[in-house]
């Protein structure tokens, strides 16, 4: 990762074969110039491969309105190279926009938010 990616993802790295994980960092207000970078990053990543998606939130991470936005269309675009996606969130705030986030993709691909990445992993094993 470059020095600007990190200072909002903590790593981003491949689980196995077909499984993406991206952790992020704690504290950081993630704004749309942060989810570019992140989402290049991933894409140079992944290649052509289909994958799952493992998201980790930071505690206390924030995203501002236009980096959510960026995430609900660029999902729209991922559809076919998101097999499932699990995030885990740390606070009732993180919650809420995991549902607002899920409402919109819920037709892309299968996504669900935990509080417990074990549970989460073992979700996205099923798929």
């Amino acid at each position: 990762m470059n020095p600007e990616t990190n200072k909002v993802a903590k790593s981003i790295s491949m689980l196995d074969d077909n499984t993406l994980e991206v952790i992020f960092q704690d504290r950081v207000m993630l704004d749309l110039q942060a989810m570019q970078l992140v989402d290049q990053f991933c894409s140079e990543l992944v290649g052509d491969l289909r994958v799952k998606r493992l998201i980790i939130a930071g505690r206390n991470t924030q995203i501002s309105k236009e980096a959510r936005v960026y995430g609900q269309l660029k999902s729209k675009e991922l559809k076919n190279k998101v097999i499932a996606e699990a995030v885990v969130v740390n606070s009732l705030t993180q919650k809420m926009v995991a549902n607002f986030y899920f409402a919109f993709v819920k037709d892309f691909y299968p996504a669900k938010f935990f509080t417990d990445i074990d549970k989460a992993k073992e979700w996205l094993s099923e798929f």
